[in-house]
Protein backbone atom coordinates (compact mmCIF):
# COMPACT_ATOMS: atom_id res chain seq x y z
CA UNK A 1 0.00 0.00 0.00
CA UNK A 2 1.49 3.62 -1.28
CA UNK A 3 1.63 5.90 1.95
CA UNK A 4 -0.56 9.37 0.66
CA UNK A 5 1.76 12.19 0.55
CA UNK A 6 -0.87 13.91 2.94
CA UNK A 7 -0.10 11.19 6.05
CA UNK A 8 0.20 12.61 9.18
CA UNK A 9 3.16 12.75 10.40
CA UNK A 10 5.37 11.22 7.45
CA UNK A 11 8.63 12.31 8.52
CA UNK A 12 10.35 14.66 11.18
CA UNK A 13 11.48 17.63 9.32
CA UNK A 14 9.62 19.99 11.36
CA UNK A 15 11.38 24.02 11.82
CA UNK A 16 13.32 23.67 14.70
CA UNK A 17 15.46 26.01 17.45
CA UNK A 18 19.19 25.42 17.59
CA UNK A 19 20.64 26.30 21.21
CA UNK A 20 23.84 25.73 21.00
CA UNK A 21 26.94 24.00 18.84
CA UNK A 22 26.77 20.25 19.37
CA UNK A 23 29.48 18.12 18.38
CA UNK A 24 32.33 17.87 15.78
CA UNK A 25 34.36 14.62 14.35
CA UNK A 26 36.65 14.77 11.57
CA UNK A 27 38.26 11.42 10.60
CA UNK A 28 40.68 10.16 8.31
CA UNK A 29 39.04 8.58 5.73
CA UNK A 30 39.28 4.47 5.66
CA UNK A 31 40.36 5.19 8.98
CA UNK A 32 39.69 5.59 12.60
CA UNK A 33 38.82 8.46 14.27
CA UNK A 34 41.31 11.86 14.29
CA UNK A 35 39.38 14.03 16.42
CA UNK A 36 36.29 14.66 18.35
CA UNK A 37 35.66 18.01 19.45
CA UNK A 38 32.90 18.19 22.16
CA UNK A 39 32.91 20.78 23.79
CA UNK A 40 32.63 23.48 20.82
CA UNK A 41 32.28 26.72 21.14
CA UNK A 42 31.40 27.74 17.63
CA UNK A 43 30.18 25.84 14.83
CA UNK A 44 29.61 27.74 11.36
CA UNK A 45 28.72 26.01 8.07
CA UNK A 46 29.38 28.50 5.11
CA UNK A 47 27.64 28.03 2.10
CA UNK A 48 29.02 30.61 -1.27
CA UNK A 49 28.09 30.57 -4.43
CA UNK A 50 29.56 32.89 -7.01
CA UNK A 51 27.33 33.55 -9.79
CA UNK A 52 28.29 35.53 -13.01
CA UNK A 53 25.08 37.17 -14.74
CA UNK A 54 25.26 36.21 -18.82
CA UNK A 55 23.67 39.60 -20.50
CA UNK A 56 22.42 40.46 -23.95
CA UNK A 57 20.30 42.33 -26.22
CA UNK A 58 19.24 45.47 -24.87
CA UNK A 59 17.74 44.64 -21.75
CA UNK A 60 19.20 45.79 -18.06
CA UNK A 61 18.10 42.70 -17.06
CA UNK A 62 20.58 39.38 -16.79
CA UNK A 63 18.90 37.00 -19.50
CA UNK A 64 20.54 34.24 -17.47
CA UNK A 65 23.26 33.17 -14.78
CA UNK A 66 26.17 31.08 -14.82
CA UNK A 67 27.15 29.06 -11.28
CA UNK A 68 31.40 29.65 -11.35
CA UNK A 69 32.15 28.21 -8.10
CA UNK A 70 30.74 26.56 -5.33
CA UNK A 71 32.15 26.97 -1.75
CA UNK A 72 31.16 25.83 1.28
CA UNK A 73 33.05 26.11 4.46
CA UNK A 74 33.41 24.23 8.04
CA UNK A 75 34.37 26.12 10.94
CA UNK A 76 34.76 24.47 14.28
CA UNK A 77 35.94 26.16 17.61
CA UNK A 78 36.41 24.69 20.68
CA UNK A 79 37.61 25.40 23.92
CA UNK A 80 39.61 22.76 24.81
CA UNK A 81 43.08 22.19 22.93
CA UNK A 82 43.54 18.55 21.26
CA UNK A 83 46.79 18.02 19.43
CA UNK A 84 45.09 16.27 16.90
CA UNK A 85 43.64 19.93 15.64
CA UNK A 86 46.62 20.87 15.07
CA UNK A 87 48.08 17.47 13.01
CA UNK A 88 44.77 17.78 11.24
CA UNK A 89 46.31 21.41 9.89
CA UNK A 90 49.64 20.25 9.42
CA UNK A 91 49.75 16.48 8.61
CA UNK A 92 52.00 15.75 10.52
CA UNK A 93 52.91 12.44 12.35
CA UNK A 94 51.59 12.08 16.29
CA UNK A 95 54.13 9.66 18.53
CA UNK A 96 52.65 9.38 21.69
CA UNK A 97 53.99 7.98 25.00
CA UNK A 98 57.53 8.86 24.02
CA UNK A 99 59.90 8.74 27.06
CA UNK A 100 63.25 9.90 27.73
CA UNK A 101 62.99 8.46 31.48
CA UNK A 102 65.92 6.33 32.29
CA UNK A 103 63.48 3.44 33.61
CA UNK A 104 60.77 1.60 32.86
CA UNK A 105 57.71 0.54 34.92
CA UNK A 106 56.89 -2.85 35.32
CA UNK A 107 54.14 -4.74 36.48
CA UNK A 108 53.87 -8.22 37.54
CA UNK A 109 51.61 -10.95 39.99
CA UNK A 110 53.35 -12.84 41.69
CA UNK A 111 53.33 -15.65 44.70
CA UNK A 112 55.70 -15.25 47.67
CA UNK A 113 57.92 -17.66 48.29
CA UNK A 114 60.09 -18.94 51.06
CA UNK A 115 63.52 -19.58 51.01
CA UNK A 116 65.83 -20.47 54.00
CA UNK A 117 63.63 -18.87 56.20
CA UNK A 118 63.22 -15.29 54.47
CA UNK A 119 59.74 -14.99 52.55
CA UNK A 120 60.85 -13.49 48.88
CA UNK A 121 59.65 -12.83 45.59
CA UNK A 122 61.19 -13.17 42.35
CA UNK A 123 60.73 -10.91 39.51
CA UNK A 124 61.30 -11.88 35.71
CA UNK A 125 63.99 -8.38 35.52
CA UNK A 126 66.34 -6.84 37.24
CA UNK A 127 65.19 -4.04 39.45
CA UNK A 128 66.77 -0.68 39.20
CA UNK A 129 67.66 0.92 42.31
CA UNK A 130 69.77 3.66 41.09
CA UNK A 131 69.49 7.35 42.26
CA UNK A 132 66.17 8.60 41.55
CA UNK A 133 64.30 5.76 40.67
CA UNK A 134 60.54 5.35 41.57
CA UNK A 135 60.34 2.81 44.94
CA UNK A 136 59.17 -0.68 44.62
CA UNK A 137 55.59 -1.22 45.78
CA UNK A 138 54.27 -4.08 46.49
CA UNK A 139 50.57 -5.10 46.37
CA UNK A 140 49.46 -8.29 49.05
CA UNK A 141 45.96 -9.53 47.47
CA UNK A 142 45.93 -12.20 49.69
CA UNK A 143 45.36 -9.72 52.55
CA UNK A 144 43.91 -6.39 50.63
CA UNK A 145 46.81 -3.84 51.30
CA UNK A 146 49.68 -2.25 50.18
CA UNK A 147 53.21 -3.62 51.88
CA UNK A 148 55.13 -0.90 54.01
CA UNK A 149 58.33 -0.06 52.15
CA UNK A 150 60.56 -0.20 54.88
CA UNK A 151 59.69 -4.36 55.56
CA UNK A 152 61.39 -5.51 52.61
CA UNK A 153 64.44 -4.95 50.38
CA UNK A 154 64.72 -5.11 46.48
CA UNK A 155 68.34 -6.40 45.36
CA UNK A 156 68.64 -7.99 41.37
CA UNK A 157 65.04 -9.11 40.50
CA UNK A 158 64.57 -11.16 44.22
CA UNK A 159 62.46 -8.94 46.91
CA UNK A 160 62.81 -10.19 50.34
CA UNK A 161 60.28 -9.52 52.88
CA UNK A 162 60.89 -8.93 56.54
CA UNK A 163 57.13 -8.62 57.80
CA UNK A 164 53.36 -7.82 56.03
CA UNK A 165 53.73 -11.14 53.57
CA UNK A 166 53.91 -14.55 54.08
CA UNK A 167 54.75 -17.84 52.13
CA UNK A 168 52.35 -18.09 49.34
CA UNK A 169 50.77 -14.77 49.75
CA UNK A 170 49.40 -13.90 46.13
CA UNK A 171 51.50 -10.05 45.27
CA UNK A 172 51.28 -7.40 42.64
CA UNK A 173 54.76 -5.91 42.05
CA UNK A 174 55.54 -2.55 40.68
CA UNK A 175 59.33 -1.74 39.91
CA UNK A 176 61.64 -0.14 37.41
CA UNK A 177 64.10 -1.36 35.31
CA UNK A 178 66.62 0.24 33.24
CA UNK A 179 65.21 2.40 30.29
CA UNK A 180 66.96 0.31 27.30
CA UNK A 181 66.12 3.24 25.10
CA UNK A 182 66.26 6.80 25.55
CA UNK A 183 64.22 8.71 22.53
CA UNK A 184 65.55 12.07 22.18
CA UNK A 185 62.49 14.23 22.00
CA UNK A 186 61.38 12.65 25.00
CA UNK A 187 62.39 15.60 27.42
CA UNK A 188 60.42 19.13 28.11
CA UNK A 189 62.09 22.22 28.66
CA UNK A 190 62.37 23.99 32.02
CA UNK A 191 62.50 27.50 31.79
CA UNK A 192 63.48 30.38 34.41
CA UNK A 193 63.77 27.68 37.56
CA UNK A 194 64.63 30.46 40.33
CA UNK A 195 67.32 29.59 43.12
CA UNK A 196 68.75 31.21 45.72
CA UNK A 197 72.49 30.86 46.42
CA UNK A 198 72.55 31.88 49.81
CA UNK A 199 72.12 27.97 51.66
CA UNK A 200 75.37 26.96 53.32
CA UNK A 201 78.22 25.13 52.14
CA UNK A 202 78.92 25.97 48.20
CA UNK A 203 77.37 28.51 46.73
CA UNK A 204 74.62 25.62 44.45
CA UNK A 205 71.85 25.11 43.09
CA UNK A 206 70.28 21.77 43.13
CA UNK A 207 67.41 21.01 40.87
CA UNK A 208 64.08 20.81 41.23
CA UNK A 209 63.99 17.63 38.22
CA UNK A 210 66.78 15.57 36.81
CA UNK A 211 68.85 16.73 33.70
CA UNK A 212 67.76 14.84 30.11
CA UNK A 213 70.38 12.73 28.87
CA UNK A 214 70.71 14.24 25.57
CA UNK A 215 73.01 12.98 22.70
CA UNK A 216 75.56 15.11 21.29
CA UNK A 217 78.06 14.37 18.74
CA UNK A 218 77.24 10.76 18.84
CA UNK A 219 77.67 10.86 22.67
CA UNK A 220 75.67 10.95 25.71
CA UNK A 221 75.25 14.29 27.86
CA UNK A 222 73.31 15.82 31.01
CA UNK A 223 75.15 19.33 30.63
CA UNK A 224 74.97 21.12 26.79
CA UNK A 225 71.72 22.63 27.53
CA UNK A 226 71.58 23.26 30.55
CA UNK A 227 72.24 27.36 31.18
CA UNK A 228 72.34 29.81 33.99
CA UNK A 229 71.50 33.43 34.40
CA UNK A 230 71.81 36.32 37.55
CA UNK A 231 68.12 37.77 38.14
CA UNK A 232 69.45 41.03 39.13
CA UNK A 233 71.82 41.77 36.50
CA UNK A 234 70.23 39.71 34.04
CA UNK A 235 74.22 38.42 33.20
CA UNK A 236 74.25 35.35 31.16
CA UNK A 237 77.02 32.88 33.13
CA UNK A 238 79.78 30.80 31.28
CA UNK A 239 79.72 27.08 31.72
CA UNK A 240 83.32 25.22 32.46
CA UNK A 241 83.66 21.81 33.33
CA UNK A 242 86.34 22.96 36.03
CA UNK A 243 84.59 21.76 39.18
CA UNK A 244 85.92 25.27 40.89
CA UNK A 245 84.14 27.44 38.88
CA UNK A 246 85.37 31.12 38.46
CA UNK A 247 83.82 34.42 38.62
CA UNK A 248 80.69 34.23 36.19
CA UNK A 249 80.85 30.46 35.81
CA UNK A 250 79.16 27.69 36.84
CA UNK A 251 79.64 23.46 36.94
CA UNK A 252 77.04 21.04 35.90
CA UNK A 253 77.35 18.44 39.14
CA UNK A 254 75.45 15.66 36.95
CA UNK A 255 75.85 13.26 40.25
CA UNK A 256 74.27 15.33 42.36
CA UNK A 257 71.69 17.24 39.99
CA UNK A 258 73.43 20.44 40.88
CA UNK A 259 74.86 23.35 39.29
CA UNK A 260 78.21 24.66 41.65
CA UNK A 261 78.94 28.55 41.38
CA UNK A 262 81.70 30.86 42.46
CA UNK A 263 81.75 32.00 46.34
CA UNK A 264 81.83 35.37 44.51
CA UNK A 265 78.04 34.88 43.68
CA UNK A 266 77.04 33.63 47.44
CA UNK A 267 74.15 35.74 48.43
CA UNK A 268 72.45 36.10 44.61
CA UNK A 269 69.42 34.57 42.70
CA UNK A 270 69.57 32.69 39.45
CA UNK A 271 67.48 31.74 36.82
CA UNK A 272 68.40 28.10 35.01
CA UNK A 273 67.28 26.50 32.01
CA UNK A 274 67.54 23.13 31.67
CA UNK A 275 65.97 19.80 29.92
CA UNK A 276 64.38 17.40 32.35
CA UNK A 277 63.01 13.90 31.28
CA UNK A 278 59.29 12.91 30.58
CA UNK A 279 56.73 11.30 28.92
CA UNK A 280 55.64 13.09 26.31
CA UNK A 281 53.13 12.99 23.17
CA UNK A 282 55.49 14.70 20.12
CA UNK A 283 53.97 16.37 16.99
CA UNK A 284 56.51 16.53 14.57
CA UNK A 285 56.36 19.88 12.05
CA UNK A 286 57.67 18.95 8.49
CA UNK A 287 58.89 21.23 6.05
CA UNK A 288 56.92 18.79 3.28
CA UNK A 289 54.33 17.78 5.05
CA UNK A 290 50.53 18.63 4.07
CA UNK A 291 46.71 18.80 5.36
CA UNK A 292 44.99 15.79 5.87
CA UNK A 293 42.16 15.24 4.05
CA UNK A 294 39.32 14.26 6.25
CA UNK A 295 35.74 13.04 6.70
CA UNK A 296 33.39 15.78 8.69
CA UNK A 297 30.62 14.99 10.95
CA UNK A 298 28.79 17.63 13.03
CA UNK A 299 25.93 16.52 14.92
CA UNK A 300 23.33 18.75 16.99
CA UNK A 301 20.66 17.87 19.15
CA UNK A 302 17.94 20.23 20.71
CA UNK A 303 15.46 20.24 23.15
CA UNK A 304 12.67 22.26 22.00
CA UNK A 305 9.69 24.49 23.19
CA UNK A 306 7.25 21.12 23.00
CA UNK A 307 10.23 18.89 24.81
CA UNK A 308 11.12 17.36 21.82
CA UNK A 309 14.94 16.17 20.86
CA UNK A 310 15.08 17.80 17.12
CA UNK A 311 18.59 17.12 15.76
CA UNK A 312 20.42 18.34 12.70
CA UNK A 313 23.50 16.35 10.98
CA UNK A 314 26.02 17.29 8.82
CA UNK A 315 28.38 15.21 6.44
CA UNK A 316 30.58 16.15 4.44
CA UNK A 317 32.78 13.38 2.30
CA UNK A 318 36.14 14.83 1.86
CA UNK A 319 37.43 18.46 3.00
CA UNK A 320 40.64 19.86 4.10
CA UNK A 321 42.18 22.90 5.64
CA UNK A 322 41.15 26.14 4.52
CA UNK A 323 42.50 28.81 6.54
CA UNK A 324 45.51 29.87 9.27
CA UNK A 325 45.20 28.00 13.07
CA UNK A 326 46.19 30.06 15.98
CA UNK A 327 46.64 29.00 19.25
CA UNK A 328 46.20 32.43 21.31
CA UNK A 329 47.18 32.05 24.56
CA UNK A 330 46.27 35.40 26.63
CA UNK A 331 47.31 36.28 30.63
CA UNK A 332 44.23 35.41 32.80
CA UNK A 333 41.85 33.86 29.98
CA UNK A 334 41.05 31.18 28.83
CA UNK A 335 42.24 29.99 25.03
CA UNK A 336 39.81 28.41 22.23
CA UNK A 337 40.89 26.75 19.06
CA UNK A 338 39.24 27.17 15.70
CA UNK A 339 39.94 25.40 12.48
CA UNK A 340 38.37 26.26 8.97
CA UNK A 341 38.17 22.95 6.41
CA UNK A 342 36.07 23.88 3.28
CA UNK A 343 34.96 20.87 0.69
CA UNK A 344 37.07 19.35 -2.06
CA UNK A 345 35.15 16.89 -4.63
CA UNK A 346 35.68 13.41 -3.23
CA UNK A 347 35.01 12.38 -6.83
CA UNK A 348 31.63 9.90 -6.14
CA UNK A 349 30.25 7.94 -8.38
CA UNK A 350 26.83 9.90 -7.39
CA UNK A 351 28.64 13.39 -7.25
CA UNK A 352 27.21 14.25 -3.83
CA UNK A 353 30.08 16.23 -1.23
CA UNK A 354 27.59 15.39 1.36
CA UNK A 355 24.26 15.20 3.14
CA UNK A 356 22.44 17.79 5.87
CA UNK A 357 19.80 15.25 7.60
CA UNK A 358 17.18 16.59 9.93
CA UNK A 359 15.52 13.81 12.86
CA UNK A 360 13.56 13.47 15.85
CA UNK A 361 14.82 11.38 18.95
CA UNK A 362 12.64 8.77 19.45
CA UNK A 363 12.46 9.17 23.14
CA UNK A 364 11.72 12.77 22.58
CA UNK A 365 8.26 13.42 23.93
CA UNK A 366 6.55 16.84 23.66
CA UNK A 367 4.38 18.23 26.44
CA UNK A 368 2.00 16.49 27.92
CA UNK A 369 -1.45 17.88 29.41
Amino acid sequence: MLRSRYEKFPNKNKKMIIKGSGKFMAKIPGCLELITLGHLNNMRLDIQLDMIDIEGGDTATPIDTLLQKKVIDITAEDAKFDLNMVRLVLGSKLREGVSGLTYDMKVENLVADEESGTVVANVSQSISTAQGMPKVQVFNQTVGMFIDSTTFTASGNKISFTSGVTDRDELVVYFPVSSSQIDQDGFVWVLEEKHSLNTGGAAAAHLNYPLFESAVNGTMSKIEHVSARLIHENKLLMKTSNPNPGQGEFYVDVNENKLVFNEYLRGEGVYVNYKRPEVVDVLDIGSNDFPLTVHIVHDGLFEQKDGSLQGYQTELFSCRVKSNFTIDAARQQASTHSVTLTVIDPERPDGRLGTIKRYQVAGGKGLEC
